[in-house]
Protein backbone atom coordinates (compact mmCIF):
# COMPACT_ATOMS: atom_id res chain seq x y z
CA UNK A 1 0.00 0.00 0.00
CA UNK A 2 1.13 3.52 -1.04
CA UNK A 3 1.88 6.21 1.56
CA UNK A 4 0.49 9.57 1.15
CA UNK A 5 1.75 12.91 1.56
CA UNK A 6 3.52 16.02 0.07
CA UNK A 7 5.09 14.24 -3.22
CA UNK A 8 8.86 15.87 -3.40
CA UNK A 9 12.19 14.14 -3.62
CA UNK A 10 13.91 14.04 -0.29
CA UNK A 11 16.50 11.00 -0.72
CA UNK A 12 19.57 12.16 -1.86
CA UNK A 13 19.81 11.83 -6.30
CA UNK A 14 22.21 9.73 -7.37
CA UNK A 15 21.96 9.54 -10.95
CA UNK A 16 25.24 12.59 -10.94
CA UNK A 17 24.08 14.13 -14.21
CA UNK A 18 25.98 17.33 -14.79
CA UNK A 19 24.35 20.58 -14.18
CA UNK A 20 26.33 21.82 -17.33
CA UNK A 21 23.80 19.19 -19.79
CA UNK A 22 20.59 20.48 -18.07
CA UNK A 23 22.13 24.15 -19.30
CA UNK A 24 22.11 23.42 -23.07
CA UNK A 25 18.53 21.91 -23.32
CA UNK A 26 16.45 23.70 -25.89
CA UNK A 27 13.78 23.32 -23.50
CA UNK A 28 14.15 24.43 -19.86
CA UNK A 29 12.02 22.77 -17.71
CA UNK A 30 10.80 24.22 -14.33
CA UNK A 31 8.93 23.23 -11.60
CA UNK A 32 5.92 25.04 -11.42
CA UNK A 33 5.42 23.54 -15.26
CA UNK A 34 5.19 19.95 -14.04
CA UNK A 35 2.02 18.03 -15.61
CA UNK A 36 1.69 15.71 -13.01
CA UNK A 37 -1.03 14.60 -10.36
CA UNK A 38 0.66 13.85 -7.31
CA UNK A 39 -0.50 10.55 -6.46
CA UNK A 40 0.91 9.16 -9.83
CA UNK A 41 3.93 10.84 -9.09
CA UNK A 42 4.03 9.48 -5.82
CA UNK A 43 3.25 5.69 -7.45
CA UNK A 44 5.59 5.91 -9.82
CA UNK A 45 8.44 7.01 -7.37
CA UNK A 46 7.41 4.30 -4.89
CA UNK A 47 8.18 1.57 -8.11
CA UNK A 48 11.43 3.16 -8.81
CA UNK A 49 12.59 3.27 -5.15
CA UNK A 50 11.50 -0.61 -4.74
CA UNK A 51 13.42 -1.44 -7.85
CA UNK A 52 16.47 1.08 -6.37
CA UNK A 53 16.34 3.33 -9.54
CA UNK A 54 17.38 7.11 -8.79
CA UNK A 55 13.49 8.85 -8.31
CA UNK A 56 14.98 12.02 -10.47
CA UNK A 57 15.02 9.41 -13.42
CA UNK A 58 11.23 9.85 -12.87
CA UNK A 59 11.60 12.93 -14.89
CA UNK A 60 11.73 10.69 -18.26
CA UNK A 61 8.12 10.17 -17.46
CA UNK A 62 8.06 14.14 -17.78
CA UNK A 63 9.68 14.29 -21.56
CA UNK A 64 7.99 11.18 -23.06
CA UNK A 65 4.60 11.40 -22.17
CA UNK A 66 3.93 14.71 -20.21
CA UNK A 67 3.31 12.35 -17.63
CA UNK A 68 0.21 11.34 -19.28
CA UNK A 69 -0.70 7.41 -19.23
CA UNK A 70 -2.72 7.32 -23.00
CA UNK A 71 0.15 8.91 -25.04
CA UNK A 72 1.68 6.92 -28.76
CA UNK A 73 3.63 8.00 -30.90
CA UNK A 74 3.65 6.97 -34.45
CA UNK A 75 6.81 4.56 -34.89
CA UNK A 76 4.37 2.07 -32.16
CA UNK A 77 5.84 3.82 -28.45
CA UNK A 78 3.26 3.79 -26.01
CA UNK A 79 2.21 5.02 -22.42
CA UNK A 80 4.46 6.99 -20.30
CA UNK A 81 7.54 5.83 -20.55
CA UNK A 82 6.90 5.21 -24.40
CA UNK A 83 8.16 1.40 -25.25
CA UNK A 84 7.86 -0.22 -28.02
CA UNK A 85 5.90 -3.31 -28.45
CA UNK A 86 8.51 -5.53 -28.57
CA UNK A 87 10.83 -4.21 -26.11
CA UNK A 88 7.82 -4.26 -23.68
CA UNK A 89 7.19 -8.07 -24.48
CA UNK A 90 11.14 -8.36 -23.51
CA UNK A 91 10.66 -6.79 -20.36
CA UNK A 92 7.63 -9.11 -19.68
CA UNK A 93 4.75 -6.99 -20.29
CA UNK A 94 1.71 -8.70 -21.80
CA UNK A 95 0.50 -6.51 -24.94
CA UNK A 96 -2.59 -8.25 -26.82
CA UNK A 97 -6.47 -7.20 -27.60
CA UNK A 98 -6.96 -7.47 -23.67
CA UNK A 99 -4.58 -5.71 -21.88
CA UNK A 100 -1.72 -3.41 -23.23
CA UNK A 101 0.83 -3.14 -19.77
CA UNK A 102 2.70 0.05 -21.25
CA UNK A 103 -0.49 1.57 -20.54
CA UNK A 104 -0.15 0.53 -16.73
CA UNK A 105 1.37 2.92 -14.34
CA UNK A 106 2.60 0.07 -12.40
CA UNK A 107 3.84 -2.61 -15.04
CA UNK A 108 5.46 -0.09 -17.02
CA UNK A 109 7.13 1.69 -14.72
CA UNK A 110 8.32 -1.42 -13.30
CA UNK A 111 9.57 -2.60 -16.54
CA UNK A 112 11.02 0.76 -17.40
CA UNK A 113 13.37 0.61 -14.22
CA UNK A 114 14.23 -2.87 -14.40
CA UNK A 115 15.67 -1.61 -18.40
CA UNK A 116 17.40 1.39 -17.09
CA UNK A 117 19.04 -0.29 -14.45
CA UNK A 118 20.12 -3.16 -17.09
CA UNK A 119 21.53 -0.08 -19.08
CA UNK A 120 23.03 1.27 -15.96
CA UNK A 121 25.16 -2.06 -15.52
CA UNK A 122 26.64 -1.74 -18.70
CA UNK A 123 26.98 1.57 -19.12
CA UNK A 124 28.20 2.16 -15.28
CA UNK A 125 27.04 5.58 -16.36
CA UNK A 126 23.49 7.32 -15.63
CA UNK A 127 23.96 9.85 -18.95
CA UNK A 128 24.60 6.85 -21.37
CA UNK A 129 21.90 5.19 -19.64
CA UNK A 130 19.83 7.67 -20.47
CA UNK A 131 20.92 8.42 -23.94
CA UNK A 132 20.66 4.32 -24.13
CA UNK A 133 17.15 4.42 -23.34
CA UNK A 134 16.34 6.93 -26.45
CA UNK A 135 18.35 5.69 -29.21
CA UNK A 136 19.53 2.00 -28.25
CA UNK A 137 22.41 0.58 -26.11
CA UNK A 138 23.86 -0.62 -29.62
CA UNK A 139 24.16 2.60 -30.64
CA UNK A 140 26.02 3.87 -27.55
CA UNK A 141 28.24 0.84 -27.59
CA UNK A 142 29.09 1.98 -31.29
CA UNK A 143 29.89 4.91 -30.00
CA UNK A 144 32.14 4.18 -27.79
CA UNK A 145 34.14 2.12 -29.63
CA UNK A 146 34.44 5.16 -32.38
CA UNK A 147 36.35 6.97 -29.67
CA UNK A 148 35.59 8.77 -26.53
CA UNK A 149 33.72 7.94 -22.91
CA UNK A 150 31.41 10.07 -21.97
CA UNK A 151 28.03 11.46 -23.72
CA UNK A 152 30.05 14.52 -25.07
CA UNK A 153 32.85 12.55 -26.67
CA UNK A 154 31.09 10.18 -28.51
CA UNK A 155 28.54 10.31 -31.65
CA UNK A 156 25.28 9.89 -31.38
CA UNK A 157 22.11 10.77 -33.23
CA UNK A 158 20.74 14.42 -32.83
CA UNK A 159 17.46 13.26 -31.24
CA UNK A 160 19.61 11.58 -28.41
CA UNK A 161 22.13 14.74 -28.16
CA UNK A 162 19.03 17.05 -27.73
CA UNK A 163 17.21 14.47 -25.35
CA UNK A 164 19.83 13.76 -22.94
CA UNK A 165 19.98 17.75 -21.75
CA UNK A 166 16.38 17.49 -21.85
CA UNK A 167 16.44 14.79 -19.62
CA UNK A 168 18.97 16.40 -17.07
CA UNK A 169 16.95 20.23 -17.25
CA UNK A 170 13.34 18.22 -16.44
CA UNK A 171 15.55 15.98 -13.96
CA UNK A 172 16.63 19.27 -12.38
CA UNK A 173 12.94 20.51 -11.99
CA UNK A 174 11.52 17.28 -10.80
CA UNK A 175 13.34 17.10 -7.95
CA UNK A 176 11.78 20.28 -6.72
CA UNK A 177 8.04 19.58 -7.26
CA UNK A 178 5.85 19.70 -4.40
CA UNK A 179 2.84 18.38 -4.78
CA UNK A 180 -0.35 17.21 -1.86
CA UNK A 181 -0.87 13.66 -2.67
CA UNK A 182 -3.92 11.44 -2.10
CA UNK A 183 -3.16 8.05 -1.25
CA UNK A 184 -3.07 4.51 -4.04
CA UNK A 185 -2.88 1.30 -3.60
CA UNK A 186 -2.08 -1.74 -6.10
CA UNK A 187 -4.67 -4.47 -4.92
CA UNK A 188 -4.73 -8.06 -7.14
CA UNK A 189 -7.99 -8.77 -8.07
CA UNK A 190 -8.97 -12.52 -10.18
CA UNK A 191 -8.51 -13.31 -13.94
CA UNK A 192 -11.23 -13.08 -15.99
CA UNK A 193 -13.32 -10.19 -14.16
CA UNK A 194 -14.88 -7.24 -15.12
CA UNK A 195 -14.01 -4.28 -13.07
CA UNK A 196 -17.09 -2.38 -13.83
CA UNK A 197 -18.33 -4.71 -11.25
CA UNK A 198 -15.56 -3.05 -8.50
CA UNK A 199 -17.61 0.55 -9.38
CA UNK A 200 -21.16 -1.08 -8.86
CA UNK A 201 -20.48 -3.11 -5.61
CA UNK A 202 -18.11 -0.84 -3.98
CA UNK A 203 -19.27 2.96 -4.52
CA UNK A 204 -15.84 3.73 -6.55
CA UNK A 205 -16.44 6.08 -8.98
CA UNK A 206 -16.18 4.29 -12.59
CA UNK A 207 -14.41 7.14 -14.45
CA UNK A 208 -11.91 7.28 -11.49
CA UNK A 209 -11.26 3.55 -11.73
CA UNK A 210 -10.71 3.54 -15.48
CA UNK A 211 -8.47 6.17 -15.38
CA UNK A 212 -6.67 4.89 -12.96
CA UNK A 213 -6.61 1.27 -14.87
CA UNK A 214 -6.46 2.31 -18.68
CA UNK A 215 -4.25 -0.93 -19.55
CA UNK A 216 -7.13 -3.11 -19.31
CA UNK A 217 -8.43 -2.34 -23.03
CA UNK A 218 -12.19 -4.13 -22.64
CA UNK A 219 -12.50 -3.02 -18.62
CA UNK A 220 -11.93 -6.11 -17.50
CA UNK A 221 -8.94 -8.83 -16.83
CA UNK A 222 -7.21 -11.16 -19.22
CA UNK A 223 -8.79 -14.07 -18.54
CA UNK A 224 -4.99 -15.69 -18.38
CA UNK A 225 -3.19 -16.19 -14.64
CA UNK A 226 -4.15 -16.42 -11.42
CA UNK A 227 -4.37 -12.42 -10.53
CA UNK A 228 -3.80 -9.20 -11.96
CA UNK A 229 -3.03 -5.59 -10.60
CA UNK A 230 -5.22 -2.67 -10.08
CA UNK A 231 -4.40 0.85 -8.71
CA UNK A 232 -7.23 2.02 -6.47
CA UNK A 233 -7.85 5.09 -4.05
CA UNK A 234 -6.39 3.87 -0.58
CA UNK A 235 -9.71 4.14 1.31
CA UNK A 236 -11.09 1.78 -1.14
CA UNK A 237 -8.67 -1.01 -1.41
CA UNK A 238 -9.62 -3.57 1.10
CA UNK A 239 -13.36 -3.20 0.20
CA UNK A 240 -12.28 -3.82 -3.39
CA UNK A 241 -9.81 -6.90 -2.32
CA UNK A 242 -13.13 -8.69 -0.40
CA UNK A 243 -15.33 -7.72 -3.06
CA UNK A 244 -12.98 -8.98 -6.16
CA UNK A 245 -12.47 -12.18 -4.79
CA UNK A 246 -15.48 -12.93 -3.18
CA UNK A 247 -18.71 -11.16 -6.21
CA UNK A 248 -19.58 -13.02 -9.19
CA UNK A 249 -16.73 -12.00 -11.62
CA UNK A 250 -19.10 -11.31 -15.13
CA UNK A 251 -22.60 -10.80 -13.73
CA UNK A 252 -24.06 -7.78 -11.52
CA UNK A 253 -26.11 -9.30 -8.11
CA UNK A 254 -29.54 -7.13 -8.04
CA UNK A 255 -30.38 -5.96 -4.55
CA UNK A 256 -32.65 -4.08 -3.03
CA UNK A 257 -33.52 -0.64 -4.39
CA UNK A 258 -31.47 -1.36 -7.64
CA UNK A 259 -33.06 0.28 -10.84
CA UNK A 260 -31.84 -0.32 -14.34
CA UNK A 261 -31.00 3.55 -14.25
CA UNK A 262 -28.63 3.08 -11.37
CA UNK A 263 -27.10 -0.43 -12.05
CA UNK A 264 -26.28 1.68 -16.09
CA UNK A 265 -24.84 4.55 -14.29
CA UNK A 266 -22.95 2.47 -11.44
CA UNK A 267 -21.19 0.63 -14.71
CA UNK A 268 -20.75 3.04 -17.19
CA UNK A 269 -23.66 1.62 -19.79
CA UNK A 270 -26.34 3.32 -20.97
CA UNK A 271 -29.65 1.46 -19.20
CA UNK A 272 -31.30 1.10 -23.10
CA UNK A 273 -27.88 -1.10 -24.12
CA UNK A 274 -28.26 -2.95 -20.72
CA UNK A 275 -31.85 -3.90 -20.57
CA UNK A 276 -31.81 -4.53 -23.92
CA UNK A 277 -28.57 -8.11 -22.87
CA UNK A 278 -31.33 -8.86 -20.22
CA UNK A 279 -35.07 -8.54 -21.76
CA UNK A 280 -36.66 -10.16 -18.55
CA UNK A 281 -38.06 -6.46 -17.67
CA UNK A 282 -37.82 -6.07 -13.89
CA UNK A 283 -35.64 -6.22 -11.60
CA UNK A 284 -35.86 -8.96 -8.66
CA UNK A 285 -33.07 -8.78 -5.62
CA UNK A 286 -31.46 -11.72 -5.82
CA UNK A 287 -31.12 -11.98 -9.59
CA UNK A 288 -28.19 -11.89 -11.78
CA UNK A 289 -27.96 -9.91 -15.01
CA UNK A 290 -25.75 -9.82 -17.65
CA UNK A 291 -23.33 -6.68 -18.24
CA UNK A 292 -22.58 -5.22 -21.99
CA UNK A 293 -19.31 -4.57 -23.45
CA UNK A 294 -17.31 -2.06 -22.72
CA UNK A 295 -19.20 1.08 -24.60
CA UNK A 296 -15.81 3.45 -23.23
CA UNK A 297 -13.09 4.47 -26.09
CA UNK A 298 -10.33 2.17 -25.23
CA UNK A 299 -6.98 3.84 -24.55
CA UNK A 300 -5.28 2.76 -28.01
CA UNK A 301 -8.08 3.53 -29.98
CA UNK A 302 -6.88 6.37 -32.40
CA UNK A 303 -3.68 5.06 -32.35
CA UNK A 304 -4.18 2.22 -35.35
CA UNK A 305 -1.24 1.83 -37.97
CA UNK A 306 -1.65 5.01 -40.44
CA UNK A 307 -2.43 3.62 -43.91
CA UNK A 308 -0.53 6.59 -45.23
CA UNK A 309 2.78 5.86 -43.69
CA UNK A 310 5.21 3.29 -44.35
CA UNK A 311 8.73 3.00 -42.24
CA UNK A 312 12.05 2.51 -43.82
CA UNK A 313 14.61 1.40 -41.87
CA UNK A 314 18.14 3.09 -43.49
CA UNK A 315 20.52 0.61 -45.03
CA UNK A 316 24.31 1.38 -44.88
CA UNK A 317 25.23 4.03 -47.56
CA UNK A 318 21.55 5.79 -47.60
CA UNK A 319 21.10 9.12 -47.97
CA UNK A 320 18.54 11.56 -46.81
CA UNK A 321 18.10 12.83 -50.50
CA UNK A 322 18.10 9.52 -52.29
CA UNK A 323 15.59 8.04 -49.73
CA UNK A 324 13.17 11.27 -50.60
CA UNK A 325 13.80 10.45 -54.31
CA UNK A 326 12.89 7.18 -54.18
CA UNK A 327 9.01 8.34 -52.90
CA UNK A 328 9.24 11.60 -54.81
CA UNK A 329 9.65 13.88 -52.55
CA UNK A 330 12.22 16.56 -51.39
CA UNK A 331 14.49 16.06 -48.20
CA UNK A 332 12.74 18.50 -46.36
CA UNK A 333 9.46 16.57 -46.36
CA UNK A 334 11.25 13.50 -45.31
CA UNK A 335 12.72 15.49 -42.42
CA UNK A 336 9.78 16.98 -41.50
CA UNK A 337 7.59 13.68 -41.34
CA UNK A 338 10.54 12.72 -38.78
CA UNK A 339 10.45 15.88 -36.96
CA UNK A 340 13.88 16.36 -37.33
CA UNK A 341 16.31 18.74 -39.31
CA UNK A 342 16.70 18.28 -43.34
CA UNK A 343 20.65 18.53 -42.23
CA UNK A 344 20.30 15.43 -39.53
CA UNK A 345 22.52 12.49 -40.28
CA UNK A 346 21.43 9.30 -40.83
CA UNK A 347 22.50 5.75 -39.53
CA UNK A 348 21.97 2.31 -40.78
CA UNK A 349 19.01 0.92 -38.80
CA UNK A 350 17.36 4.48 -38.33
CA UNK A 351 13.31 4.04 -38.90
CA UNK A 352 11.80 6.43 -41.38
CA UNK A 353 8.24 7.46 -41.97
CA UNK A 354 7.56 8.06 -45.23
CA UNK A 355 4.22 8.93 -46.89
CA UNK A 356 2.72 6.99 -49.55
CA UNK A 357 1.96 9.14 -52.59
CA UNK A 358 -2.24 9.62 -52.02
CA UNK A 359 -2.32 10.40 -56.04
CA UNK A 360 0.15 7.86 -57.48
CA UNK A 361 -1.50 4.66 -59.68
CA UNK A 362 0.00 1.43 -57.90
CA UNK A 363 2.58 1.26 -61.00
CA UNK A 364 3.79 4.55 -59.90
CA UNK A 365 4.40 3.76 -56.18
CA UNK A 366 5.62 0.47 -57.06
CA UNK A 367 8.51 2.15 -58.89
CA UNK A 368 9.20 5.14 -56.72
CA UNK A 369 9.85 2.28 -53.42
CA UNK A 370 11.09 -0.29 -55.50
CA UNK A 371 14.50 0.51 -54.94
CA UNK A 372 13.85 1.79 -51.19
CA UNK A 373 12.85 -2.40 -50.86
CA UNK A 374 10.07 -0.65 -48.21
CA UNK A 375 8.60 -3.47 -46.12
CA UNK A 376 5.90 -2.76 -43.52
CA UNK A 377 7.44 -4.45 -40.48
CA UNK A 378 11.24 -4.22 -40.91
CA UNK A 379 14.11 -3.91 -43.09
CA UNK A 380 17.25 -5.59 -42.43
CA UNK A 381 20.60 -3.29 -42.16
CA UNK A 382 23.20 -5.61 -43.28
CA UNK A 383 26.64 -4.82 -42.71
CA UNK A 384 28.19 -7.54 -45.03
CA UNK A 385 28.44 -10.36 -42.40
CA UNK A 386 25.86 -12.82 -41.87
CA UNK A 387 26.48 -14.93 -38.43
CA UNK A 388 24.53 -17.83 -37.49
CA UNK A 389 24.06 -18.39 -33.31
CA UNK A 390 23.55 -21.36 -31.90
CA UNK A 391 21.00 -20.60 -29.17
CA UNK A 392 22.35 -21.78 -25.45
CA UNK A 393 21.12 -21.74 -21.81
CA UNK A 394 20.40 -18.31 -20.59
CA UNK A 395 20.03 -16.47 -23.80
CA UNK A 396 17.85 -14.11 -24.67
CA UNK A 397 16.21 -12.02 -27.94
CA UNK A 398 17.34 -8.87 -26.05
CA UNK A 399 21.15 -10.31 -24.51
CA UNK A 400 21.31 -11.40 -28.47
CA UNK A 401 20.88 -7.83 -29.65
CA UNK A 402 22.55 -6.24 -27.30
CA UNK A 403 25.54 -8.74 -28.26
CA UNK A 404 25.57 -8.42 -32.24
CA UNK A 405 24.51 -4.88 -31.76
CA UNK A 406 20.94 -5.39 -34.07
CA UNK A 407 17.53 -4.82 -33.22
CA UNK A 408 15.27 -7.28 -31.59
CA UNK A 409 12.87 -7.21 -34.46
CA UNK A 410 15.80 -7.97 -36.99
CA UNK A 411 16.31 -10.99 -35.45
CA UNK A 412 12.67 -12.27 -34.89
CA UNK A 413 12.04 -10.89 -38.87
CA UNK A 414 14.85 -13.18 -40.03
CA UNK A 415 13.52 -15.88 -38.04
CA UNK A 416 10.20 -15.86 -38.25
CA UNK A 417 9.78 -15.87 -34.94
CA UNK A 418 6.23 -15.17 -33.57
CA UNK A 419 7.17 -14.11 -29.94
CA UNK A 420 10.33 -14.45 -27.54
CA UNK A 421 10.78 -17.87 -26.53
CA UNK A 422 13.76 -19.36 -27.85
CA UNK A 423 14.42 -23.38 -27.73
CA UNK A 424 18.17 -24.51 -27.29
CA UNK A 425 19.82 -25.86 -29.76
CA UNK A 426 18.10 -23.47 -32.07
CA UNK A 427 20.18 -21.57 -35.07
CA UNK A 428 19.16 -18.24 -35.59
CA UNK A 429 20.05 -16.07 -38.15
CA UNK A 430 21.40 -12.52 -37.45
CA UNK A 431 22.99 -9.80 -39.76
CA UNK A 432 25.12 -7.53 -37.94
CA UNK A 433 24.66 -3.75 -38.81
Amino acid sequence: MLQGGATGCSEIHTTDIPASLAAISDIQYTPERFPGRGDIKELVEQILRSEGVPLEVAALVWIESDFGVGCYSRVGAAGPWQLMPTTGRELGLTIDDCVDERYSWVASTRAAARYLMHLHNIFDDWVLAIAAYNCGPGRVQAGLQQGGSTFGEIDLPGETDDFVPRFASAAEAYVQVELESDRLAVVWVPAGFDLRLLAAETGLDIDTLMDLNRSYLLEKTPNEGDAWEIIVPVDYAGTVFNKAWTIDPVKYFVKDGDSWSGIASELGVSSEVLMGLNPAGSLQPGMYIDIPASQRQPVNAGYVENPQFMRYTVRMGDTMSEIAAGVGVSSREVAAWNEMSPDATIFPGDVLLLRRSGGSTAGEQQENTSALSVNNEIDIVSGGGRIEHTVVEGDTLWDLALRYSVSIEQIMYLNSLENNILSLGDVLIIIPE
